[in-house]
C-alpha cells in the first residue's frame, strides 16, 4: 500500500495498480482525472481498476469532483458499479429490483435491506448565482451572530435551503434579497470603496471579551510583507511571546479559562485559539482571509493598499491603548 498527497498526481507510472483510494478533495476536474489516471494504465492480467471514492462531500460553496460527477451519474447505491458497461450496470439494477445484492467485486458486509437509493443533488448549479449565508455576513457590517439570530427568529428568510446531513442546512439568498434586508435593518453594504473605513471603525471600537484582537493586529502589522500576507507561524510566535513575556514579568496574563493563563499549551493549541477567536471576527467582515496556501493569512487588498504609514502607526498605538485598558479591568486587579 502506497499513501501520498499531491506527490503522485502526475508523472508517476505503475501499470500494475488495481485499486485506488481517492481521499483527497479537489475542486479541479483536471487534477481529479490526473489522480484517477494513476490507476488506468493497461497491464497484462489486469482486468479492471477499482476506485474507492471517499470525497463526494459538499463544503460551503462547492462539491469536490467524484466519479459520479465526472460521469454525470445521478443515482448512488452502495457497492454498485460506477464505471462499467451498460450491460453490467443494467444487471446490477435488475438484481437490486429483485431484492438481491449487486454483483460487486468485493463482498461488502451489508445486507440488501441496508441499500438505499440516493439522488445526488447537484445543488451548486442551482445556487451558483445566489449568496450563501457566509457571503451574506461578509457583505454587511453586522456580526455573524446577528444574522444567525434573525434567521432563527424568522426576520430573515433564505430563498433556498439545502440540507446537509441530519443537523445542518446551507442557506442561500438572492443578491436582491440581501440588499433588501440591509436596507430594512439599517445595515451598510461593505464594498471595496468603504472596506478600509469599515476596518478602521472596527479597530477603533475594538469590542473585547479577551485581549486577542489587538494582539492579532499587532502581530499582523509587525510581520506583514509587501503583498499584505503574514505567515501563520509568525503570528503564533507573536502570541506565545506576548503572553509568556507577561507571565515572566508577573503581569496579568488572561482570564482563568484562557489557554495562556493555564499554560502547558502547544503551538497547535495557539493556532486553534487564534483562528477560532480573534481571526474569525475579522474574517466574517472579509477584512482578513486565510490563503489557499494555509501557511499564510492575507489582509484584504482593499485595506492593505490604502493604508498609510501613519494609519498603521495609529492602529498599533490604539491596540496598545486597548490592551492597557483591558488589563486595567477590575478582574485583573490584585
Amino acid at each position: 500500500v502506497l499513501c501520498a498527497c499531491d506527490l503522485l498526481n502526475e508523472g508517476w507510472d505503475s501499470p500494475r495498480t488495481e485499486v485506488l483510494f481517492m481521499a483527497r478533495p479537489t475542486m479541479s476536474k483536471t487534477l481529479y482525472l490526473q489522480q484517477l489516471g494513476r490507476g488506468m494504465r493497461l497491464y497484462e492480467g489486469k482486468e479492471y481498476l477499482m476506485v474507492f471514492d471517499f470525497i463526494d462531500n459538499a463544503n460551503l460553496f462547492n462539491m469536490p469532483y467524484s466519479l459520479h460527477r465526472i460521469f454525470n451519474i445521478a443515482e448512488y447505491r452502495p457497492g454498485e458499479y460506477v464505471v462499467a458497461s451498460e450491460k453490467q450496470r443494467q444487471m446490477d439494477k435488475d438484481l437490486f429490483q429483485k431484492g438481491e445484492k449487486p454483483l460487486v467485486y468485493l463482498d461488502f458486509p451489508i445486507d440488501v435491506m441496508d441499500y438505499e437509493l440516493i439522488e445526488l443533488f447537484n445543488w451548486q448549479e442551482e445556487v451558483k448565482d445566489m449568496v450563501s449565508q457566509i457571503e451574506f455576513v461578509r457583505m454587511v457590517d453586522v456580526q455573524r451572530e446577528t444574522i444567525e439570530r434573525y434567521i432563527r427568529e424568522g426576520k430573515i428568510k433564505p430563498d433556498l435551503e439545502v440540507p446537509m446531513g441530519t443537523n445542518r442546512t446551507f442557506k442561500y439568498f438572492t443578491e436582491e434579497k440581501v440588499y433588501k434586508y440591509a436596507k430594512e435593518f439599517g445595515w451598510e453594504i461593505i464594498t471595496p470603496a468603504n472596506m478600509k473605513d469599515k476596518f478602521m471603525d472596527m479597530v477603533e471600537v475594538m469590542d473585547m471579551s479577551y485581549s486577542y484582537k489587538p494582539v492579532l493586529l499587532k502581530a499582523i502589522f509587525e510581520h506583514i510583507d509587501e503583498k499584505g500576507r503574514i505567515r501563520v507561524e509568525d503570528i503564533i510566535d507573536y502570541f506565545i511571546d506576548f503572553y509568556e513575556t507577561r507571565r515572566l514579568k508577573g503581569l496579568p496574563i488572561e482570564k482563568k479559562n484562557s489557554i495562556y493563563y493555564k499554560g502547558n499549551y502547544n503551538r497547535k493549541d495557539v493556532e486553534r485559539n487564534i483562528f477560532a477567536n480573534p481571526f474569525k471576527r475579522f474574517e466574517d467582515m472579509n477584512f482578513i482571509k486565510r490563503c489557499k496556501d494555509i501557511e499564510y493569512v492575507e489582509l484584504s487588498k482593499h485595506i492593505f493598499k490604502k493604508l498609510t504609514k501613519r494609519e498603521i502607526e495609529w492602529i498599533i498605538f490604539h491596540c496598545d491603548k486597548s490592551l492597557e485598558e483591558y488589563y486595567n479591568r477590575p478582574i485583573f486587579r490584585k
